[in-house]
């Protein structure tokens, strides 16, 4: 399975399902971010003015530099480029820990929905792991430092400008240093000295990172969750099993104990590379936890950690082989079900997109009733959406969005009910708002995670 051939079908397979899925319509969090970088004067501006958890500030620098008015696929460039090159720097990391079994991390990461969901979105998390791995790569390479060094502090610095979650990764990699150093028994000097020349540039420029922005920065809301469900939206993500999110505390165990297994299981080229490991998926991400506020939580926050988990199936496969063909079937059997039960989700990411939002609009717009306010249970996402697709499209003029403050005034003649529900709810037949009955006229479904459903509900105890 190493050969040359099926490790780029494998590459070419997860970079058609990231180009596939990077062309359907913007929404909230990526129209946001646009809306930042259209009213910020210069670059500084993105830092200074709008220190908010959407603002991603390496892909909120990309947005700016490709302007506005550009089709969707433009502004998450950035991202699938990112993604693609994760896929080779997994398969050089893989291969370091098992040349034999490079390809299973591989195959789990290009078909891996997180991975091609944020690979194919204007956010900062692609960006970030590509650099994160290019970094690993370059500071468990040979040769001299002269390059490596410099290039190690420009992957390092653009990882944490991508996602401030970055940290946690860097913070394995210079924990597993000051390890192989121990273990190699270098003198304290050479050691520190060693440890400054890779870890110096990049904790300044995180500490830089964190002072001026990331200490300040507003987090606008959202569903809360506990850190179970967390982690069983996590593990259930990024293994395709479905429904992983009802059995929170269930699924959160599980996930948490085949992850320990695979540290102390794995067969690692050393104990410094166990260490790294145990560092980037468990120690740092849960450390983490205790120093944040928890009260808007999403698996997402622990996404630069998933290509390292699945790295730790190169070693873990390693082992398996030794304990005969049966026990190797099994584990193919496992990932095997791992892959398919990730295609659901892929499916509906490249045929649904992240919602269809002109759609719904045009419908209402399009309607003979000649009211066309709107109202919504999302003042801040439809009013924002709606006012992105009314400068795109003249069809779209007529609409008024009015917020719930003022419905009981204005009496709308339209309610967008939006959702995330995954898998979605079916929408009610009928709504009442404020002594009026709305009836749903259409349903607009988005795919898991990112996006919203639509469902568009039209007044009814009011005649044209």
């Amino acid at each position: 399975m190493n050969r040359p051939a099926a490790t780029i079908l494998m590459v070419l397979l997860g970079a058609a399902l990231m180009a596939a899925c990077s062309t359907g319509t913007l929404w909230f969090d990526e129209i946001l971010s646009l809306q930042w970088a259209k009213s910020a004067e210069n670059p500084w501006q993105l830092l200074e003015l709008y220190r908010h958890d959407n603002n991603h500030p390496l892909n909120s620098l990309w947005i700016m530099a490709v302007g506005e008015g550009q089709p969707p696929w433009a502004y998450r460039l950035l991202s699938v480029a990112s993604g693609i090159a994760s896929l080779v720097l997994i398969h050089r990391i893989a291969r370091r820990l098992s040349p034999r079994f490079a390809w299973v991390p591989l195959a789990l990461s290009a078909t891996s929905f997180p991975l091609v969901l944020y690979s194919s979105e204007a956010r900062g998390y692609a960006p970030a792991i590509a650099c994160l791995l290019g970094a690993y790569l370059l500071l468990a390479g040979k040769g001299g430092t002269a390059w490596r060094a410099p290039l190690f502090w420009l992957l390092c610095t653009l990882a944490v400008l991508a996602h401030g979650t970055a940290a946690t990764i860097l913070a394995a990699m210079g924990t597993a240093s000051i390890l192989r150093g121990i273990l190699e028994k270098q003198k304290a000097a050479a050691a520190l000295g060693n440890l400054a020349l890779w870890f110096a540039v990049p904790f300044l420029a995180t500490a830089a990172h964190w002072y001026s922005f990331l200490r300040q920065m507003a987090i606008a809301g959202g569903p809360e969750y506990t850190v179970p469900a967390v982690l069983a939206h996590f593990f259930g993500y990024a293994f395709g099993i479905p429904g992983a999110g009802s059995l929170p505390a269930a699924a959160a165990f599980a996930g948490l104990a085949l992850l320990a297994a695979a540290l102390v299981f794995g067969k690692f080229p050393d104990p410094a590379t166990r260490w790294f490991f145990a560092g980037a998926t468990a120690v740092f991400p849960a450390l983490s936890l205790l120093a944040a506020d928890t009260t808007y939580l999403y698996f997402r926050y622990f996404l630069v950690c998933l290509p390292f988990v699945y790295l730790l199936a190169a070693p873990v496969a390693e082992r398996v082989a030794g304990f005969g063909r049966a026990a190797s079937i099994a584990a193919l059997a496992l990932m095997a079900a791992a892959i398919l039960g990730q295609a659901p989700r892929l499916w509906a990411l490249a045929v649904l997109g992240r919602g269809s939002y002109p759609g719904a609009l045009e419908k209402i717009a399009a309607d003979p009733h000649p009211g066309k306010t709107i109202v919504s249970n999302n003042d801040m996402q439809a009013g924002i959406v709606l006012a992105h697709f009314r400068a795109r499209l003249p069809s779209l003029d007529p609409l008024r969005f009015t917020p719930k403050s003022a419905a009981a005034e204005t009496q709308p003649h339209w309610i967008l009910y939006a959702s995330q529900d995954d898998p979605p709810a079916p929408p009610q037949p009928a709504i009442a708002l404020h002594g009026k009955i709305y009836r749903n006229v259409s349903f607009h479904r988005s795919a898991p995670v990112s996006g919203a459903h639509w469902a568009v509900y039209k007044i009814q105890n009011e005649t044209p």
